[in-house]
């Protein structure tokens, strides 16, 4: 039976020190942000309690579909399609203390007010384990606060990876790089983890006035060059653009650091910041400066959040015309795409907006979507039928991957599989 729902609120938990969320999505309704909608507040242990979880979701779910004022009114994550009536978790979030030694401007209180947890992670693993709350594979995120700052975090961050039943398979880490880790190093190495760190700055002075403290500046470079020596290709720097970082003068010299310190071969993600609603022409400008010159640079992997790619097509999509895309120099290396047909790598949330708002999927036609995870009920998605990957191998079509978490890992699967990397879409997108 077709409802409403998301895949968070079907499956998802971020643990906060003394609440639980059913996300960390922000949306503005009517010029308000809404968001990080929660389950249930935790005192100790015992409110970790799985029936609670699990009716809290289902109320949000009731109300969604009985047009109910809720939390999630107005939230664009909010899918009308089949859903199962189970909730089990397939995703965590990690941000169980808020001890950071950082202060950012786009930051709160949320995340570094110095709050331990009001319970154990390692017990409410096993509890969840023991009422088979987790499905098979869980997808786990650390971030906080600063996760090594979390009391023995390298012993708990090792029995989550350890762990057998669920099988954390996809592990992210969010840290600000500041402290180096040895057991984050090993993982990086071993290829078990994802390390995203934000950067902000290129100088000092800007660190300074973005990230609130004085120390730290150069020694995340240099943490990261560390983490980098091998190579792994599980390192994500990311940049969030804010007032005082955004000028090009200060891209450069973050881009010098990139190159002094062998960073190149990372992924890189720009970010803005979140609280703001609409980007102005001028961020909109730098991050599209940014973008080009990291690929002048030889960066092969750079991606926009969610936060960037949907504000820069409202903002451009109101200043340029059709004889602006055949010839802004913004639009010159996009334009080779132009009046094809396209193949989609991916059937979410992302594909989906691109595919209604952006000026590649205004100048061109999708030929077919392919996803590694086809849906066992319908197999289709916008009315279209869904091909598994193996489809990419009959034409020579252009693909487009639909994601920007995981397009490493997508592009490295079309690689194996014999495509030439010509072929994938690997340019500025909005």
């Amino acid at each position: 039976m077709k409802k409403y729902s998301c895949e968070d609120l079907q499956g998802s938990i971020y643990f906060a020190p003394n609440v639980l969320r059913n996300c960390c999505q922000r949306f503005f309704v009517n010029g308000k942000q809404k968001g990080d909608v929660e389950i249930v507040k935790v005192k100790e242990n015992k409110d970790l309690d799985f029936k609670k979880i699990v009716n809290a979701k289902k109320k949000i779910i009731e109300d969604l579909n009985n047009n109910k004022p809720n939390p999630c009114d107005g939230c664009p994550k909010i899918q009308y399609k089949e859903w199962s009536d189970e909730i089990k978790i397939k995703k965590i979030s990690l941000e169980a203390h808020s001890k950071c030694n950082a202060r950012c401007s786009y930051c709160s209180e949320m995340f570094y007010g110095g709050l331990n947890p009001n319970y154990s992670l390692e017990l409410m693993l096993e509890d969840f384990k023991k009422n088979n709350f987790f499905e098979k594979n869980v997808a786990v995120t650390w971030g906080g606060g600063e996760p090594v700052l979390l009391k023995n975090f390298d012993h708990i961050f090792k029995t989550f990876i350890d762990s057998k039943y669920p099988k954390f398979k996809d592990i992210r880490v969010y840290s600000n790089s500041i402290i180096y880790n040895k057991l984050i190093h090993k993982y990086l190495d071993e290829k078990k983890i994802i390390l995203t760190t934000s950067t902000d700055a290129g100088t000092q002075k800007t660190f300074e006035k973005v990230r609130g403290v004085k120390k730290g500046f150069l020694k995340i470079f240099e943490n990261l060059k560390k983490y980098n020596k091998n190579k792994s290709g599980n390192i994500i720097i990311k940049y969030i653009l804010t007032d005082e970082n955004y000028q090009n003068e200060e891209i450069d010299e973050f881009i010098n650091l990139i190159e002094k310190n062998d960073l190149l071969n990372c992924n890189f993600e720009i970010s803005t910041d979140y609280k703001f609603e609409n980007l102005d022409l001028k961020k909109t400008y730098a991050i599209i400066y940014f973008f080009n010159k990291l690929k002048s640079k030889g960066s092969e992997f750079v991606h926009f959040d969610d936060h960037v790619r949907k504000r820069i097509f409202n903002i451009l999509s109101k200043e340029i015309n059709n004889d602006d895309i055949e010839n802004n120099k913004i639009f010159k290396d996009l334009r080779n795409y132009f009046n094809k047909e396209i193949i989609v790598w991916g059937t979410g949330r992302y594909a989906q907006e691109v595919i209604a708002k952006s000026f590649l999927f205004k100048k061109s036609k999708v030929a077919f979507y392919v996803d590694k995870f086809l849906d066992n009920k319908e197999n289709k998605f916008i009315n279209e039928k869904i091909f598994s990957p193996e489809k990419i191998l009959n034409s020579d079509n252009p693909i487009f991957i639909a994601s920007s978490t995981y397009w490493q890992d997508i592009y490295r699967q079309i690689i194996a599989m014999g495509v030439n990397k010509k072929r994938v879409i690997n340019t500025l997108v909005v």
